[in-house]
């Protein structure tokens, strides 16, 4: 009687490893496109949310110096020695937070802008013409690039705007 022939049954063939070992590598590789795909989602939502805050955090300082608006809409060049010895006049004062919130945006944003105008179609334009035709409401403009569209028709142009009560 013959026996069988062990060798030949122990363990894994060098084509089953291999195989084995590809599968593997695909599934890690559509792990870690599908990670990359998120991390960008998350810097373009961060985008998103830094503009609203933006927005937001001016139309505050609007509201509080309420009787300048027109110096949001025009700032004027921001002397911030002006308030140090004594108090800002409410123009000083918008010279100083258009000032401010523009640094801001530039800084948190990617090629990041902002401005305040009088616009009938607020929904237009972008950082190179903001459209704002002088008519209609009080409306704040933010714009950035979001690089991971430039291929768009926009070149990745985005722009966030916030209409004002006055």
């Amino acid at each position: 009687m013959r026996k069988p022939d062990r060798l030949h049954n122990l363990g894994f063939s060098m084509i089953e490893l291999t195989v084995a070992i590809a599968i593997y590598s695909i599934g890690l590789s559509g792990i870690s496109i599908m990670m990359l795909a998120a991390v960008g989602g998350t810097n373009g939502a961060q985008h998103q949310t830094t503009a609203v805050t933006q927005a937001s955090s001016l139309a505050e300082m609007i509201a509080m110096n309420s009787g300048a608006v027109g110096h949001y809409i025009n700032p004027i060049p921001a002397n911030a020695g002006s308030c140090v010895a004594s108090p800002c006049s409410p123009d000083e004062m918008a010279a100083l937070n258009m000032n401010f919130w523009q640094t801001q945006i530039q800084r948190e944003l990617p090629a990041g802008e902002g401005l305040v105008c009088r616009d009938s179609t607020a929904d237009d334009g972008n950082a190179l013409d903001p459209s704002c035709d002088g008519n209609g409401g009080l409306v704040i403009k933010v714009f950035w690039q979001d690089t991971r569209h430039r291929q768009d028709e926009d070149d990745g142009a985005r722009r966030f705007v916030s209409r004002l009560p006055w």
